[in-house]
Formats: structure tokens, C-alpha cells, sequence
């Protein structure tokens, strides 16, 4: 990771409880007038704990073009210290954040096809990149797979199927690996990968996720025929 350059006081403004378990947290940067970024970049949050500051990075969930604020889409973590002090967070709770951080950024020129794949939480930054590319009306197909165990815990589900009507160029592939009663693609994002985009030519693959996932996915990939230049990874750990 690179060295953080600047710190900024970003203020809690928001909350959404998106599941029982995973919260998308609204920050405002009060105290200065910018706070810019690029989509798919990180900041580094500072939470206290016995008189020391913890550092835990998180993906930006927004795009730049929301000016001077950013969203964290966060899942409680059983026995994790910083995603559960974010549980316990009220509005107006000022956090010190160092940032923007990361290179997990969209490639020039683009290809044909970018296809976004993400499990749970890791479709956080791939959400601030396909609103970034729809503002500046890109024309390229986008399509973003999106693997969840069970149906009622999909993430930005609405907002997905929005964007999707809004914009002919852009396709959301909810897939559940554990469905009930579900009616649409079930699966792993690798299932959903070899059905609909085996063939690698002009297309390159943005993921997210857990390192077990990321790695899992590239070895499929590599497999498939893609070359390593045409996958673009943020592996969370």
C-alpha cells in the first residue's frame, strides 16, 4: 500500500443497514473543501483502542462525481474489533481517514466488454467504478456479477436494477449460491463466468474479494484462457 499523504476528519452523516449483518456508512469532509479521489481507491480509518489508533483500509462504495463525501460498505465481522466499533458508530461521529489510497483503478484504453465480479462486500469499489463509468457515458458494455449466498442478504439489489433499465449498456447478475426461493442465477461467480463470457477476447475482468475468492477466481480465469494482463484484482483479507 502506498504511504497515506494526507489525513482528513470525515464526518458520520448516514447509516443504511443494508442487511443484518452489513451497513453502508455516509461520510461528509467538513473541514476541508475537497476530498478527491478515484473509483476503486481506498482510505486508511483510525479507530481508537487502548489509548492507540487501529488502522484497518477500507474500499471506497462511492464515485468521485459525489462530491466531498464517501460511503464504506461494511459487514460485521465476528470477533473484528474496527467493523464492530463501526456498528456501535452514531451520526456525527468524526473519524480521522488518510487517503485516497490503492491502484485498483479502471485501465485505459477500456476493451469492448469490462466485466465487473465481486462476493458480498467486495462489490463496494466496483460500485464507485460503474457509476463513475455511466457518468462519463461510457458506451462500452458493462456487466457486474455479484455473488451471494443467500437472496436476502444481496447488496444495493435496487439500485443494480435501476442502473440496469437506466442504461442499455450496463447488466447485473445477482447470483445466489444457497437460494431458497429464487428465481434467478444461481451459483458461483465462476458458473456464471463460463456460461455467459468463457471466451477472454476483448474483455477484461475488474474483482473483488476475499483473498481465498480472488485467488480462486484468477486460477479459474487463467484456465479459461484469460490472459493475467485482462484480470484486474483488490484482494480483502
Amino acid at each position: 500500500m502506498a504511504t497515506p499523504k494526507e489525513t482528513f476528519n470525515a464526518t458520520l452523516v448516514k447509516i443504511e443497514e443494508l442487511t443484518p449483518t452489513v451497513r453502508n456508512f455516509h461520510f461528509e469532509f467538513l473541514e476541508k473543501p475537497r476530498f478527491d479521489f478515484k473509483a476503486g481507491q481506498f482510505v486508511m480509518i483510525e479507530v481508537p483502542r487502548d489509548e492507540k489508533m487501529v488502522k484497518k483500509p477500507y474500499s471506497i462504495a462511492s464515485p468521485p462525481h459525489w462530491k466531498n463525501k464517501i460511503e464504506l460498505c461494511i459487514k460485521k465481522v465476528e470477533g473484528g474489533y474496527v467493523s464492530t466499533y463501526f456498528f456501535d458508530l452514531k451520526p456525527g461521529y468524526v473519524m480521522p481517514m488518510q487517503g485516497p489510497l490503492g491502484n485498483f483503478l479502471i485501465k485505459e484504453p477500456l476493451p469492448d466488454h469490462l466485466l465487473f465480479v465481486a462476493t458480498g462486500t467486495g462489490v463496494a469499489p466496483l460500485r464507485g467504478q460503474i457509476y463513475d463509468l455511466l457518468e462519463k457515458k461510457v458506451t462500452k458494455k458493462l456487466s457486474l456479477i455479484l455473488g451471494i449466498r443467500y437472496e436476502d442478504e444481496i447488496l444495493f439489489d435496487d439500485e443494480f436494477k435501476a442502473l440496469q433499465k437506466q442504461h442499455s449498456n450496463f447488466e447485473y447478475i445477482p447470483t445466489i449460491s444457497r437460494p431458497k426461493d429464487w428465481e434467478g442465477a444461481t451459483g458461483y461467480v465462476q458458473d456464471q463466468i463460463k456460461e455467459r463470457y468463457p471466451n477472454p477476447d476483448s474483455r477484461q475482468i475488474y474483482a473483488c474479494g476475499l483473498v481465498p475468492m480472488v485467488n480462486s477466481l484468477k486460477e479459474y480465469l487463467t484456465n479459461l484462457g484469460y490472459p493475467k494482463e485482462a484480470i484486474h484484482f483488490e484482494k480483502w483479507t
